[in-house]
């Protein structure tokens, strides 16, 4: 198993998201063993001892649907005979979860102070130097200015992504969910009156043909209905919708989610 020991350790050091497949109970169907185990990463079997090709098949699948949900679990698995069944455990290692905030402005001060409390790893992106600097945003991890719209398409985004679209306005805002709203982003978040939110979906719906399931994806207005007034009190909804989205709370959106 130094194999496997091996992949662990690259995982971690590499702060990349995997899922380890042990077989817990395995009945009677001679072809596994309870105690064997495999390693997925990036959709694909790293290593390990399971063999059975119909076996591997479901675990890929359900370690896709584990790796979405951050969430470890037991889970009953089939072959074609009933007598067949095993449970496998799958452990996820999520990533270390990122927030990339699109737009420096006001709002964006004490979002990224607020983030970095909750220990997210924080990039904020905007076009202009004179907002999007160190002295700014001492807290932040990384501080990106260019063209909003193309830096964001060039950036990494896993499901343990959170992209919050925050800047000075819908000019800017609509260019950058077009290049991400069909990303495994976990989060997308948009600032934005009812009004000027449903008018870009409208678009979204007839100019870019975008299915309907990938525009509800999108949290706009952006954060919870707790009556914010002032930029800390709406950076603080926009985390708790985060959070929310993390979780799997039940809290009320202010986009109806």
């Amino acid at each position: 198993m130094s194999r496997l020991a091996d992949e662990l350790i690259q995982v971690k050091d590499e702060g990349a998201a995997a899922v380890l497949a042990t077989v817990v109970e395995a009945g009677v169907n001679g072809r596994v063993e309870p105690g064997e185990k495999c390693l997925i990463r990036e959709g694909t079997i790293k290593v390990g001892t399971i063999r059975d090709p119909t076996l591997l098949e479901a675990i890929l699948k359900e370690a896709e649907v584990r790796l979405r949900e951050e969430r470890s679990k037991l889970v009953p698995l089939e072959f074609p005979a009933p007598e067949s069944k095993v449970e496998v455990f799958f452990e996820v290692i999520p990533s270390p979860p990122k927030l990339i905030v699109v737009g420096a402005g006001h709002i964006a001060l004490p979002l990224v102070k607020f983030a970095k409390v909750l220990d997210l790893h924080v990039t904020v992106l905007d076009d202009r130097i004179l907002f999007a600097n160190r002295e700014r945003f001492p807290d932040a991890d990384e501080i990106l200015v260019g063209d909003m719209a193309v830096t964001l398409k060039g950036l990494p985004i896993t499901p343990s992504t959170y992209i919050v679209l925050i800047t000075r306005g819908h000019k800017y805002d609509e260019p950058c969910l077009r290049e991400i709203i069909h990303s495994p982003a976990k989060y997308i978040g948009m600032i934005g009156s009812r009004r000027r939110t449903k008018a870009c979906f409208q678009r979204f719906r007839e100019e870019e043909k975008i299915a309907e399931e990938i525009i509800q994806r999108v949290y706009a207005p952006i954060g919870l209905d707790i009556n914010t007034e002032t930029p800390e009190e709406i950076a603080l909804s926009i985390l708790a919708e985060i959070i929310k989205v993390r979780r799997g709370g039940k809290a009320k959106s202010l986009s109806g989610h």
